[in-house]
């Protein structure tokens, strides 16, 4: 009677391992299952990406995408459209929804669901049953005014040259220091300022204090690079800086770079040499067109003379 069981138990398991693997293999899944954004503005566009999984792709599957967001429906597109394949072969597939808000949207929550629905492309073989997988992605946006908000990702500077003196004064070297910036807003944004304490090699003293609020601005919710140009009147050589990164007036980031500041021309020689040529080019043409200019205010002289 025990091996009788022990048997059943057994064959039982097998049937249930063949009826539940082909339904594993075949699983699905949405990263990540939702659409959020709170800092949307009248007019802005944003976009996210989502990402279908399937456990294994042995077949194309037709995918069906059912948007169900009150009042903000025809705000939505997918960049693959509402209906595609999810070709055999393919574990991941990314999607780009984008929204759209038009420019006389009421401000307030648009909350809603986007249905996928996925089947397979071929009919089932006869006395085989299709199985259909989905899922749910959760659609919560809010229309806002405007909306003020970065965040810093990254930040790098480059290597720059000394200033010098001209005839019309003293011409600084220009830091580049740029910012990889999120922007999470509604509105173009960008640090508000940007400060610097420069110490010498050693760092025992500061040597110069620098700051600047003229920043190139991130379109919102894009990823960019923000550029701050500081002037220094510092000579060639190494230095290292203590930074600051303010929105309005609270300081997002800090930290410490390495600053090298080369001697005049190290940097630029070869610029100045393409500078060169360029202008040798437009005097040349400048000098052409001169003297076509002259040839023809000669010759109308001339028919006036003889008039």
């Amino acid at each position: 009677m025990v091996w009788k069981k022990i048997n059943l138990i057994l064959i039982t398991f097998l049937l249930l391992a063949f009826v539940i693997a082909p339904t594993a293999k075949a699983g699905f899944g949405i990263s990540p299952p939702y659409i959020d954004n709170e800092n949307l503005g009248q007019g802005s566009h944003y976009e996210k990406k989502i990402t279908l999984v399937r456990g294994d792709p042995v077949e194309d599957w037709k995918v069906e995408v059912i948007t169900n967001v009150p009042k903000a429906d025809d705000w939505i597109t997918i960049d693959k459209g509402k209906e595609f394949i999810m070709p055999a072969g393919a574990q991941q597939v990314p999607i780009i929804f984008s929204i759209d808000v038009p420019k006389n949207a009421k401000f307030g929550e648009y909350k809603g669901s986007i249905r996928i629905k996925t089947s397979p492309v071929r009919a089932p073989e006869q006395g085989t049953v299709s199985i259909l997988l989905g899922g749910q992605i959760d659609v919560n946006l809010t229309v806002a005014k405007d909306i003020f908000d970065f965040k810093i990702k990254g930040i790098k500077v480059s290597d720059l040259e000394e200033g010098y003196k001209a005839w019309w004064g003293y011409v600084p070297g220009i830091i580049k220091f740029s910012m990889q910036t999120e922007n999470l807003g509604n509105i173009k944004a960008a640090p508000s300022k940007v400060k610097f304490e420069i110490y010498g090699e050693d760092k025992s003293n500061i040597v110069e204090t620098i700051e600047t609020s003229k920043i190139g601005k991130v379109e919102p919710f894009k990823t960019d690079w923000a550029v701050a140009e500081l002037k220094t009147k510092l000579k060639a050589g190494s230095y290292w800086a203590q930074y600051k990164i303010f929105k309005k007036d609270e300081v997002v980031s800090s930290g410490e770079i390495h600053l090298s500041i080369m001697p005049k021309g190290t940097i630029t020689a070869g610029q100045q040499n393409k500078i060169f040529d360029l202008n040798s080019k437009i005097l040349l043409i400048i000098g052409i067109a001169v003297i076509i200019l002259i040839g023809i205010a000669g010759l109308i002289l001339k028919k006036k003379k003889k008039k």
